[in-house]
């Protein structure tokens, strides 16, 4: 028997009249119109080909069966779904993953250049590191959707913090109210971040990609009543937060579109859209999530907890492994502002948080992790 798995049935695609390279007028009007555009500046590009097998490479290491027997993958981060398959793997640049190009490409003249081209001339001296992660399909089963936006559109407006909740909950944070003054707040913004453009970032397609959907516009206006609907968090519906029932959590939303990368094209996009990422296992995803920032020189706050997310990053073999000086002072920049967490949570994703408390020192390998993997779960 054949399963069938869920294909989009609208899409988006590379335009020929927005081929130009760089932050062309065409392509910033494109982007502020609808959301996001489709840039092909990599197609054909050489490191493709050198990325994608790459790619696979870490897939394939990060799979539950191989446990950590290819890749200490504790060591970066990895975003699993339905038995412990990887749907986005972090650690690409840490020298456990041993796949230098990344690193090499993420420093190379070549993506240098294009930052450059849309970042008003940004130069590497200028850089603060920023994070990059692998897209990737888990192999047995359907994976999404998920709708949501990148912004914080209710109660503090802080951004996501992963290990625990610092935007809010209860009835005053999702007033009305409070959502609009947000939405003020988020359209201000990112009117500023596409003339500024003070960064980059995008997801770079290594193999042909048709998983990342969005409703193009819906980073221009307030959500409706179905959006909402969404958009609502299961747990801020038990809490009573007042909604219309209106989606059943599968059939498509109004206006949305499939993203068809090609493999050497991008999509920059505007994180306020309504979007997700939906993958099935007969079809490949293979896309790296890239860019650099522009390092704010004025900031002198004390160093924060990192997001569990980027903990790993800390490593100063992490460092050692960067293939060029500059890049060196870009990550001193970032490392400056954060500081290791002292709890596994502040760590690790799940997978490996059980893997120490069954009895394995992974990851850091500090007295923590030795204290956990003793203890176990008791």
């Amino acid at each position: 028997m054949t399963t069938e798995y869920y294909r989009a049935t609208n899409f988006a695609d590379s335009k020929t009249e927005l081929s130009a390279p760089g932050a062309t007028p065409e392509r910033l009007e494109y982007l502020s119109k609808y959301g996001f555009v489709i840039i092909t500046d990599f197609v054909n590009n050489p490191w493709i080909p050198i990325l994608r097998e790459a790619g696979r490479r870490v897939t394939e290491a990060c799979s539950p069966e191989n446990g950590y027997k290819l890749i200490d993958s504790s060591k970066g981060y990895v975003h699993r779904a339905r038995e412990d398959e990887p749907w986005a793997i972090r650690g690409l640049i840490h020298p456990e993953f041993n796949e230098p190009s990344f690193a090499k490409f993420h420093g190379s003249t070549d993506f240098l250049d294009f930052v450059a081209s849309w970042c008003h001339g940004l130069q590497a001296e200028d850089l603060v590191l920023r994070g990059m992660l692998l897209w990737c399909n888990p192999r047995r089963y359907e994976n999404g959707p998920s709708w949501h936006r990148d912004v914080t559109w209710w109660g503090t407006g802080k951004d996501y913090f992963s290990q625990k909740e610092i935007r809010g909950e209860g009835p005053e944070a999702y007033s009305e109210e409070t959502e609009k003054k947000l939405w003020k707040k988020i359209q201000e913004r990112g009117v500023k971040l596409t003339k500024e453009r003070d960064g980059v970032s995008m997801f770079l397609a290594l193999v042909d990609d048709e998983c990342h959907e969005l409703v193009p516009g819906s980073h221009h206006r307030w959500r409706t009543p179905f959006e909402h609907d969404v958009l609502l968090p299961q747990t801020a519906k038990d809490q009573g937060i007042p909604h219309t029932p209106s989606w059943n959590g599968i059939d498509p939303l109004p206006g949305q579109v499939a993203i068809r990368l090609k493999a050497g094209e991008a999509l920059i996009r505007n994180g306020a859209t309504i979007h997700t990422g939906h993958t099935v296992p007969n079809r490949e995803r293979n896309t790296l999530s890239i860019g650099w920032s522009k390092w704010d020189r004025s900031s002198s706050d004390e160093p924060l907890v990192a997001d569990a997310r980027d903990a790993w990053q800390l490593d100063p073999t992490v460092r050692e492994g960067i293939p060029y000086s500059w890049m060196q002072t870009a990550w001193d920049r970032w490392a400056q502002t954060k500081k290791l967490g002292n709890t596994l949570e502040d760590r690790y994703a799940g997978y490996d948080i059980q893997q120490i408390k069954s009895g394995q020192v992974v990851g850091w390998k500090s007295k923590l992790e030795q204290e956990f993997a003793r203890l176990g779960n008791n």
